[in-house]
């Protein structure tokens, strides 16, 4: 019988596969240290700048006020927000709000560009719970929940300087759109249980909250791109999370109904 490329690798580091999709791990590495700190500390370039891309045009709706959390000051805030609205071939549109420090519209649209193209380079599966991005100045990490991701200007210079902009990105959108629905489910815990070990040192000191997501990048690159992810590095991730590689294995092969693409309005580009 022909293994797919990921259980060839499972089958050629000693990890038995069972029926039903689930893998057990023969070597017991069972509570040993994470092998990485977290995600915005690998240097896996998972996701890379010319990868295709869903991205079909970005439109300007005007300026309207709109509610931002701003980890800068810690608190939510009313602005009065430029509004544009990224469009996606195959999904809902997004909804780019951008912080009035920008200045002009021209300022606030150059800096919205710089997410469009890496947010229609995220599978379905991450990208259809976002319904909106928001944009503040400064260099604070970046943070996700109910539907909304927010980023900071230096802080993405800075995750573009590394090729990591669209890592990042995807480690978002797993808590918008993965979390909700499966970070809490049996077959998740079960599978965190099941390995018995984290593959960050971030993940392991927030099991519920930071786990998935840190996961999720590690999964996608193993699972849609092995050939990015160094022979020794995939053993290892391999060997320490067996259970939720196969979660995310069968996660990503599910064929799900998504809300179609709407047509972008004339002035869209």
């Amino acid at each position: 019988m022909k293994l797919s490329p990921l259980r060839a690798i499972f089958a050629t580091i000693g990890i038995s596969i069972l029926m039903g999709g689930a893998m057990v791990p023969l070597c017991a590495n069972a509570e040993a240290d994470p092998p990485y700190s977290s995600t915005a500390d690998t240097v896996f370039d998972i996701i890379q700048v010319d990868d295709p891309s869903d991205f079909v045009c970005l439109s300007y709706l005007g300026r309207t006020t709109r509610q931002m959390w701003d980890k800068r000051v810690d608190n939510e805030f009313d602005f009065e927000v430029f509004l544009f609205q990224a469009h996606f071939s195959n999904s809902a549109p997004i909804d780019i709000i951008v912080n009035p420090e920008f200045g002009t519209v021209e300022a606030a649209e150059t800096e919205a560009r710089r997410y469009t193209r890496s947010l229609g380079q995220l599978p379905l599966l991450f990208r259809h719970g976002i319904r909106q991005l928001g944009i503040h100045d400064g260099r604070p990490t970046y943070s996700a929940g109910a539907g909304k991701i927010f980023v900071y200007a230096e802080r993405t210079t800075l995750r573009i300087s590394q090729n990591h902009l669209e890592e990042s990105m995807m480690h978002e959108a797993a808590h918008v759109s993965l979390d909700p629905l499966y970070a809490r489910s049996n077959a998740w815990v079960g599978a965190q249980q099941s390995d018995n070990r984290f593959l960050t040192r971030y993940g392991q000191d927030y099991p519920a909250g930071e786990d998935m997501a840190e996961t999720a990048l590690f999964a996608y690159g193993m699972i849609r791109h092995p050939g990015r992810i160094p022979p020794v590095d995939s053993r290892d991730i391999l060997l320490a999370v067996p259970a939720r590689i196969a979660f995310f294995q069968d996660l990503l092969n599910q064929e799900i109904a998504y809300p179609p693409a709407m047509p972008p309005p004339a002035e869209c580009r």
